[in-house]
């Protein structure tokens, strides 16, 4: 709250089920600000890619979800201005930011909130109309880190406040509350965790794949070996030393009770053995 009021371009960091998105919008229905969630995509690269483009052919102006919602905030903000009361606040959440460069699709932004900073008036061109970057609208960015997604430049850091979600292993074990298979997951992810971490979203999962199957009477055991194989291992990639003692570890969990796991695991096990790399295909 402290860090969205006083910068107005916060960025929540965690691995991916933490919560992230869900947190942004459950802060946005708290304080009454109307949201909108924009998935960043892999192939941005420019301004354009957020706020649209001029077509130079009919010389219309191509709007996007967001660059709407950008005049739709400044618009509240004038009219209560206007009216000498408080406008509504307006949250813009982009899911995955890091997917893409922030320093290119969202270069103005980063520009014009220094100027709002400052005080100054800072405005956002879109093709001939100039919308200004109004207090009430605020950025929250959701980034996960690993392989697939890009670093931030220091300009980016230094335009946002930072917070880091995590999901301790107390709260967990909690979240499974008294399941039966609470203490092999758990010790599923104690094994896995340093290189392949997984969080509320993967839990909430296998628990609803159990659920949906109680009607055709499969015991919990052959399900949750299911979702070991589906939803935890293929989680469990790369270069990294530790893979080889994650994955013995797993091994061991699921010998004698869980054998797709089991034969799996010893399976990216030997290739990871072999070529000092594994994956799940």
């Amino acid at each position: 709250h402290l860090a969205l009021q006083t910068r107005g371009f916060v960025i929540l960091a965690g691995v991916s089920g933490t919560g992230k998105t869900w947190l942004a919008q459950a802060y946005a229905d708290a304080v009454g600000a109307k949201c909108l969630v924009v998935p960043v995509a892999p192939n941005w690269t420019t301004n354009e890619d957020l706020l649209g483009y001029r077509n130079p052919l009919d010389g219309a102006y191509h709007h996007t979800a967001f660059s709407l919602f950008l005049k739709d905030a400044a618009a509240e903000y004038q009219r209560a201005v206007g009216e000498g009361t408080t406008p509504r606040p307006y949250h813009l959440v982009l899911d995955e930011m890091n997917l893409a460069r922030v320093e290119y699709y969202f270069a103005r932004f980063l520009s014009a909130m220094e100027i709002r900073a400052r005080g100054g008036r800072a405005e956002i061109e879109l093709g001939d109309e100039r919308v200004p970057l109004t207090p009430n609208l605020r950025f929250i960015g959701t980034v996960n880190v690993d392989e697939t997604t890009h670093g931030f430049a220091d300009k980016v850091y230094d335009r946002a406040q930072l917070i880091e979600l995590d999901a301790p292993r107390d709260i967990l074990e909690e979240h499974l509350a008294r399941l039966p298979y609470r203490d092999v997951v758990m010790d599923v992810w104690d094994a896995a965790h340093q290189v392949a971490p997984f969080a509320f979203r993967v839990l909430d999962e296998i628990a609803e794949y159990i659920e949906a199957a109680e009607e055709l009477e499969v015991g919990w055991e052959e399900l949750l070996d299911e979702q070991l194989l589906q939803k935890v291992l293929p989680k469990i990639r790369g270069t990294d030393t530790r893979l080889g003692e994650a994955l013995e570890r797993v091994a061991r969990i699921a010998a004698d009770r869980f054998p797709l796991t089991y034969t799996k695991a010893n399976e990216m096990l030997e290739r990871f053995r072999q070529h000092g790399f594994t994956s799940y295909f």
